[in-house]
């Protein structure tokens, strides 16, 4: 008679030969490629930390950053999640030779050590430079955005930090009085040997108390370095900021950056932002990557989006020898202003066509008038040329800064007598406008060089080379690795955490790139 499979052992039998830890996990599993390239790691700079003449001997740092590493593979990031993998499933308990870790101890581990993880993450991509897929000849530069350990509605403007920290202070000494009272006389009538605990409406106001203290210390911090207010300022964790997610809306979100290899798609640096201005960090991950792997100059050729084309780049690009290629927008696609001879007028039929922009007034007006995009700029004769046809010969430069940049402006002024009875007068100046008045800061010929050069198709296929492999760390680390949060707080764990996911991802790639057998990529030809 048909029956269903029988156990093969029951749960209370005694085994009298048991089989090998190492029978357990197949020859091609990933966790012992994993083991070993965590074997080819120099790991003195981390057991230099420990004392092995006291106490119990310590677990080996490869054993524990071995299991938070590929626990970031599998999904799994917590330290509790850790600890229960590490006594259900035989891939951990293979990688840990059995060793039992309970997460208080994995969650200190992967928050200390920062100048070794650092030097974790370079050796991991030394080893594919050894395996020939690292050639660091081109680089990919971006940034994405992570949500913070915060909630998204828990923000407050500066004023409502202020003014909360005055409700809770008063709210805290009214309770601290009450408890007091409370407890003097439960010791009237049960004595001095009772033991009394803060009312939980007390806890609560302490703790909320202090992250409004720790929010307005930040304020405080920011207003010393004579940077602009946030509008809003997350109360858990007040070193985020409230940025654009990327699939819509705000929340507390810090900017992780990543510097990936081209060739290989290997992470190379990383970085985290509270702001939103990664085009101000893209020259320091260069020179982080010439620093870490020893490079004499830095890598020629570096990809990296249109927010990254700043004047201030494209100089230190061309001052360091890089190749940058990177989208830019200049001016206005078929613009009437761009004509052969900018001495001769617009054409009449053109004119409606010519870039503008509207100002709007306090008491609800608005004027448009022609817009920058329509003067044309002769860099031989330093001059613009109206849609009139007169020219705007160089006045002066003006200098100011701006978040921590200097910037310089020339300035270029029409004669007064031709604006005077310029038909076209009521559509280019102000109304109390002599004189138009236009200019461009002191790299507007870099960036027409580069406007020029990114037009040519054979730049546009080199910059299609970022899209795969610069992208690729981001959909690993959110999609794959689940990391679409940070599980800490303060800019200085999260970075410390990046870190982490960005090294997991290098031995993600790195073992797709051994058990593929792919073939490095051939070397530049020799110029």
């Amino acid at each position: 008679m048909a029956d269903f499979a029988k156990r093969p052992l029951s749960r209370d039998q005694l085994v009298l030969f048991p089989q090998k830890l190492d029978q357990i996990i197949p020859p091609a599993h990933a966790v012992r490629l994993l083991d070993d390239i965590l074997g080819q790691i120099d790991w003195t700079g981390w057991t230099q930390h420990y004392d092995l003449t006291r106490g119990q001997p310590p677990i080996h740092p490869r054993v524990l950053a071995g299991v938070v590493l590929y626990g970031i593979l599998c999904r799994i990031r917590t330290s509790r999640a850790l600890e229960e993998s590490l006594l259900v499933r035989s891939d951990f308990r293979w990688l840990a030779e059995d060793r039992l870790l309970d997460h208080t101890t994995l969650c200190k581990f992967r928050q200390q050590h920062t100048v070794e993880l650092k030097n974790l993450f370079v050796q991991i991509a030394l080893i594919a430079r050894k395996l020939g897929h690292l050639p660091l000849a081109t680089l990919g530069f971006d940034g994405t955005r992570l949500r913070a350990n915060n909630r998204r509605s828990g923000t407050r403007t500066p004023e409502e930090l202020r003014q909360a920290k005055v409700e809770l202070e008063a709210r805290f000494a009214e309770l601290e009085a009450q408890t007091a009272v409370a407890d003097a006389s439960d010791n009237e009538r049960l004595g001095t040997d009772t033991e009394h605990q803060l009312a939980a409406e007390l806890a609560n106001v302490a703790h909320r108390r202090e992250q409004v203290t720790a929010a307005l210390a930040e304020l405080a911090s920011l207003e010393a370095a004579g940077q602009t207010l946030p509008k809003r300022l997350p109360i858990t964790d007040p070193e985020s900021r409230v940025t654009p997610n990327k699939e819509g809306g705000f929340a507390p979100n810090y900017t992780p950056l990543a510097t990936v290899d081209i060739d290989s798609g290997l992470i190379v640096a990383v970085d985290v932002l509270a702001h939103t201005d990664e085009d101000k960090h893209l020259l320091a991950a260069v020179a982080d990557v010439q620093a870490s792997f020893g490079l004499e100059q830095p890598p020629g050729e570096l990809l990296a989006d249109g927010m990254m084309s700043s004047g201030e780049n494209l100089a230190k690009c061309a001052e360091l020898g890089i190749d940058l290629y990177s989208p830019i927008k200049l001016g206005v696609e078929n613009n009437p202003a761009v004509r052969p001879d900018p001495s001769l007028p617009v054409a009449a039929a053109d004119l409606e066509r010519l870039p503008t922009t509207t100002t709007k007034h306090k008491d609800g007006t608005q004027t448009t008038k022609f817009s920058k995009d329509a003067f044309t700029y002769d860099a031989e004769r330093n001059c613009y040329w109206c849609p009139a046809g007169k020219e705007l010969p160089y006045s002066h430069t003006t200098s100011e800064t701006q978040n921590g940049r200097r910037r310089e402006r020339s300035r270029y002024v029409a004669n007064a007598a031709d604006c005077a009875g310029c038909p076209l007068a009521a559509r280019c100046l102000s109304a109390k406008a002599k004189a138009r008045t236009t200019g461009h800061e002191q790299h507007e010929a870099l960036r027409l060089a580069h406007a020029k050069k990114m037009a040519q198709d054979a730049a546009k296929k080199k910059y299609a080379r970022r899209r795969s492999p610069g992208e690729r760390p981001f959909a690993v680390i959110k999609q794959h690795f689940g990391s679409r949060r940070f599980l800490t707080r303060g800019l200085a764990r999260v970075r410390h955490e990046w870190m982490w996911l960005a090294s997991a991802f290098n031995l993600q790639r790195l073992m797709s790139l051994i058990r593929s057998g792919a073939d490095p990529p051939a070397p530049a030809p020799l110029a």
